[in-house]
């Protein structure tokens, strides 16, 4: 078997663990049997809720969810054949550096999947509001294959030394990062955020689905919606029904901290807002909003529109939309739940990799 071959299957067979402990706990049984690699993802997830506040269990269910769906036989050969790794595995012992960002669980995660499976060794310097998830996957890879010993290894220090960096962060980050790494090989990523485009004929799933993309992770998200495009005269009235059936967030302190300080900020600005206890909704040309609003623009048409989008895709992650757009779209509930090939920024990583091979 191919040394590609054998890398899926071991990263398919981490997709069953995630999903076989996923599924002991969908029936609320307080202590179901778990077998010992189970063991070790349940204790990474104690660990990290207890360690981030931010981090509440049907989150990081949630994007636990999202890895097990995509790390499938099928799903992994039909992503990868197109770069035909096959052929040039081997040809160099690269050492990949990975700044993760620790905005949402494991959100390093795809990084981690694509220096891997490319053969690569993969250097990772974990963000320290989500350091067990990662090395817990880790682990529990490495127990399936024992070829990946050797070839993982975490960072303690913030220089990382690597014949390539892939690094995530924010605007201001990257300038740190391009001072440290910009003399080799690098993807960095800066501040990106959802769209959602609406048409006003949306239906009630759609609008449920839509909240379901501002809220989860509590928006923390590059690709969570964190602004609308309306037509003109939009009736708020379905938007704010699904809205309000997230009031779960009320329950969450940090979030309705942010969101009584930027209620308050607003208020003492004279900003004109309308909001439904736990969320803010500002009119707003800004793309990135803060934590507990939501901006909203009205557009005058759908060429104007798509125009305007064209000029901001350098601060777009994804665009939510039923609408046939001169751009890429995802349907309604699919931010936090992305593809293989839904890349960060719109950069091909495994391209990035395979070229450096």
């Amino acid at each position: 078997m191919p040394d590609i071959e054998k890398r899926i299957h071991a990263f398919a067979a981490l997709g069953e663990v995630i999903r076989d402990y996923l599924r002991a706990f969908q029936y609320d049984v307080a202590t179901p049997h778990l077998d010992v690699r189970q063991h070790i993802l349940h204790k990474s997830i104690i660990a990290t809720q207890e360690h981030n506040q931010w981090f509440i269990k049907p989150h990081l269910e949630h994007a636990l969810s999202a890895i097990g769906e995509v790390l499938t036989e099928e799903k992994l050969s039909n992503w990868i054949q197109k770069y035909e790794l096959d052929q040039v595995d081997n040809k160099r012992k690269l050492n990949i550096g990975v700044i993760m960002a620790g905005n949402i669980p494991a959100v390093g995660f795809h990084d981690f999947l694509c220096v891997l499976i490319a053969g690569a060794r993969f250097n990772g310097k974990l963000s320290s509001g989500d350091p067990f998830l990662i090395p817990a996957l880790a682990e529990i890879l490495l127990d399936i294959d024992d070829a990946f010993a050797g070839k993982i290894e975490f960072e303690k220090s913030h220089i990382i030394q690597a014949d390539a960096i892939i690094a995530t962060g924010s605007n201001n980050t990257a300038r740190y990062f391009e001072h440290h790494y910009g003399r080799i090989p690098h993807i960095f990523r800066r501040n990106r955020n959802g769209v959602a485009v609406l048409t006003g004929s949306e239906n009630e799933e759609q609008l449920q689905n839509l909240a379901h993309d501002i809220f989860m992770h509590f928006g923390l998200g590059c690709r969570n919606v964190s602004k609308l495009y309306l037509p003109l005269a939009y009736d708020f009235s379905s938007l704010t029904a699904a809205i309000d059936s997230f009031s779960y967030v009320l329950g969450h302190e940090p979030y309705m901290n942010n969101y009584n300080y930027n209620k308050a900020l607003l208020t003492m600005q004279n900003k004109r807002f309308t909001d439904n206890g736990f969320l803010i909704m500002l009119e707003s040309n800004a793309i990135s909003s803060q934590i507990a609003i939501l901006h909203y623009e009205y557009y005058k048409s759908q060429d104007i529109l798509t125009n305007q989008l064209l000029i901001q895709q350098e601060q777009i992650q994804c665009i939510v939309s039923e609408l046939k757009l001169d751009l890429p779209t995802i349907d309604f509930g699919e931010t936090q739940q992305p593809g293989l090939n839904a890349y960060a920024d719109g950069v091909d990583t495994m391209k990035f990799l395979s070229f450096l091979l």
